[in-house]
């Protein structure tokens, strides 16, 4: 093998890239000499660490950060974090006698670790007295029975969780600052449950610790290139099921706020989350400056946005390659829904035409000006507008938002990086047709002259044959050129069978079987 005859320094180089602990395990049944190199138990232990604020957690991931400030190579090995317990709004660190015995030697070194995450001062103190705390119960509490909690609050909580809360910052705020090659985080919100809580009120001055992680990452954030940690992040995966809320709801966390947490970090890709809605009164919502964001992948899954939430993150990004969202798998508040203009969103992604490589939008059950009268008759333009007027609102902010793009057009086929696409019917033969300046006249086409020749997948939900003469006539087309082999997509679906649109689960008491599973539970 070639490989083995490289320089021993180069071989562990080599393997300190490959990131996928798939492709490790793989590697190191090669041959006995890789395998040591490899070290296949201890990558496994440290690959992905589990901060949960619960007893035994704690003390689990506390050894394991002692262990490599002490052993400091096993940093290298840590890829992902995942810390699962979001804040309360109504509370704030305060110190206590230590639970912890180390020796000075120890001590030190967990002191070193914190000065070099960038605390210092009363952080300092504050940051290493939650590091030795080895029980969530604060020293002279008893805990008490924990209350019921209503969806999208902030109350319900005992002491014991409170405390827990800070020290599980404390140690994946540690555990990222001695990970050089993290890769993914997945996390709660890191600051207060209450949307829009800084910008409702004062930030907390400097020397007040608050929690610790939503320290650390704004501090990276805002000067990345003078950080040593979080350089190789890629992806961050935002939790937004909390332990004490009813998990058949969407439920809100002020996720464009979240995004400001990483979006200046040098390798930085994806962010996502499921099972999302904005805030109910909506007045936490910020707009994201335009053009400052290195995340070009967003996934939104499972959930019920305004458009204006969608767009106001795509117009962040620099450079947009992957854009998803779906409805669907959860219940709405209050019974409302959350309205998709196809129009606005078009326009809002034209200005990456030449990036943008993967789009999959499963919302067509909240666009119901797509009915095929509407496309047969002409008026899906006046539909759009009309209900755009009656949802407007008096945010002057997302006024000029929404203007600075206004003028914006484009089809489907000017998205010449676009390799795979997922929509509904009629969203698709809209975004065939184009969005133009002023609604100017279209001219007659077929689906199979309006699709970006880059384009290689293409997904299609709700249709159903004999349901509209016009989308008919565009998908018999689409299969000839497809059959013939003049088209350049490798694959569709939805066409010999419908796959159907997703939509909110109306009674989620009956309809379990409906209800989206989370991929990282918040455990108790």
């Amino acid at each position: 093998m070639a490989f083995l005859s490289l320089p021993l320094e180069i071989q562990v180089m080599v393997i300190s890239r490959v990131s996928s602990i798939g492709d490790l395990a793989a590697l190191s049944q090669s041959c006995r000499s890789i395998r040591r190199l490899c070290d296949m138990k201890t990558r496994e232990r440290c690959y992905q660490i589990r901060v949960d604020p619960k007893d035994c957690s704690i003390n689990k991931t506390f050894d394991l950060v002692m262990e490599i400030l002490k052993i400091p190579k096993l940093g290298n090995y840590v890829r992902e974090i995942v810390q699962t317990r979001e804040p309360s709004m109504e509370h704030h660190y305060v110190q206590t006698a230590e639970q912890r015995e180390l020796s000075a030697g120890d001590r030190d070194l967990l002191r070193a670790a914190v000065r070099k995450a960038g605390f210092a001062g009363s952080q300092e103190s504050a940051v290493l007295n939650m590091l030795m705390q080895n029980t969530t119960k604060p020293p002279g509490e008893t805990r008490e029975p924990e209350p019921f909690r209503f969806p999208n609050t902030a109350y319900g909580y005992d002491h014991g969780q409170i405390h827990g809360t800070f020290i599980a910052q404390a140690l994946a705020a540690i555990l990222i600052s001695v990970s050089p090659n993290l890769e993914s985080l997945v996390m709660t919100q890191p600051f207060s449950l209450f949307p829009g809580f800084y910008r409702g009120g004062e930030r907390p001055q400097d020397d007040d610790v608050h929690f610790p992680l939503n320290r650390l990452l704004r501090r990276a954030n805002a000067s990345p290139a003078s950080t040593a940690y979080l350089q190789n992040l890629r992806k961050v995966y935002m939790i937004v099921d909390d332990r004490k809320s009813d998990d058949r709801f969407y439920m809100a966390i002020d996720f464009l706020e979240c995004a400001t947490l990483f979006d200046r970090l040098p390798s930085i890709e994806s962010i996502s989350t499921d099972a999302l809605c904005d805030d109910e009164n909506g007045e936490a919502r910020i707009v994201l400056e335009p053009r400052s964001s290195n995340i070009s992948r967003i996934h939104i899954n499972h959930s019920a946005l305004p458009t204006i939430f969608l767009v106001s993150l795509i117009q962040s990004c620099k450079v947009l390659r992957e854009f998803q969202y779906t409805i669907g798998g959860r219940c709405v508040l209050g019974g409302w829904s959350a309205p998709f203009n196809a129009k606005t969103f078009i326009k809002s992604i034209c200005p990456h035409k030449d990036t943008l490589e993967v789009l999959d939008i499963d919302a067509e059950d909240n666009m119901h000006y797509f009915h095929p009268s509407c496309f047969e008759e002409g008026r899906v333009d006046q539909e759009i507008d009309q209900r755009a007027l009656e949802s407007d609102n008096d945010d002057d902010d997302e006024h000029q938002m929404l203007r600075s793009f206004s003028s914006n057009s484009g089809s489907l086929k000017e998205f010449r990086a676009l390799r795979r696409l997922s929509v509904g019917i009629g969203f698709l033969v809209y975004f065939v047709m184009g969005v133009r300046e002023n609604n100017e006249p279209r001219q007659p086409f077929l689906l199979p002259e309006t699709l970006p020749e880059s384009l290689e997948y293409l997904c299609i939900r709700g249709y159903e044959k004999g349901k509209c003469k016009l989308w008919d006539t565009h998908i018999d087309a689409l299969v000839t050129s497809f059959v013939s082999g003049s088209s350049g997509i490798k694959e569709i679906t939805g066409i010999e069978e419908t796959i159907p649109n997703s939509e909110d689960v109306e009674d989620p008491d009956n309809d379990e079987d409906l209800l989206w599973i989370p991929i990282y539970s918040v455990d108790d």
